[in-house]
């Protein structure tokens, strides 16, 4: 745990290592490293996080298990102001989206650097950029080879379908 309130003025470096931390479902983050440093800024502190880890994972089109190696490297405000990014009448800027509110005074280690982790991992992994999927008839991997199934037929639109997407709408002022 840390205490964010007993941070020294010259900050607080930590280095951390896991052999695995579980995901969601059966995704597992393994081999992690990783350094954190937190230096306080007025009421709030700033944090970097630094790493690299393995995800283990599944390619998002053939379902295959996939190793995905991830670099972290996120630097951002952490405040304990949820009204922070609101302050004033000014334009959003990209700094202004980089600040997390912290509810807590003190931080789980472990947690904060598995949620930058997850941060960094693609919703839709892939085992290559060039995977071929499944068959969605029989369910065979494209990337062994080609099934002997039909190419599905593709229905034509309904009537209503062909209606619908004639229409143009006016969505002005109501």
């Amino acid at each position: 745990m840390i205490d964010l309130s007993q941070i020294p003025a010259e900050g607080l470096r930590l280095e951390g290592r896991e052999a695995a931390l579980p995901l969601e479902g059966k995704d597992v983050l393994r081999d992690l490293a990783w350094a954190l440093h937190i230096m306080p800024s007025d009421a709030d502190v700033f944090i970097d996080v630094r790493g690299q880890a393995v995800c283990e994972c599944t390619c998002a089109r053939c379902l295959e298990p996939l190793d995905l190696p991830i670099r972290v490297e996120s630097q951002f405000l952490g405040s304990k102001d949820p009204e922070l990014v609101v302050r004033g009448n000014h334009t959003l800027g990209s700094q202004d989206l980089d600040v997390v509110f912290i509810p807590e005074p003190v931080l789980e280690e472990t947690e904060l650097v598995k949620e930058q982790f997850m941060l960094h991992i693609p919703t839709h992994p892939l085992c290559r950029e060039d995977c071929q999927g499944l068959c969605p008839q029989c369910g065979k991997n494209w990337n062994k080879g080609r099934c002997s199934c039909r190419p599905e037929h593709v229905k034509a639109p309904s009537a209503l379908a062909q209606a619908l997407a004639g229409l143009k709408l006016d969505l002005g002022d109501q």
